[in-house]
């Protein structure tokens, strides 16, 4: 027969992977929407950058 204590001690290494696991996946998660929302920062950086050069330089803004 199983013993109890070595049944417990299993059933919380499974836990304590299982919660590792889930830990890691929304670090990963938040690091790709973080990486996402520094992309758009960028590119908007880029585009309001890019008008304003054209506007001094006499050109009308594209958009």
């Amino acid at each position: 027969m199983t013993d109890p204590a070595s049944f417990t001690t299993a059933l919380w290494t499974l836990l304590t992977g299982a919660a590792f696991v889930l830990a890691l996946g929304l670090a990963i998660i938040s690091d790709m929407a973080l990486r996402r929302r520094e992309d758009r920062a960028a590119a908007a950086r880029r585009a309001t950058e890019s008008a304003e050069v054209a506007e001094r330089n006499g050109h009308p803004a594209a958009h």
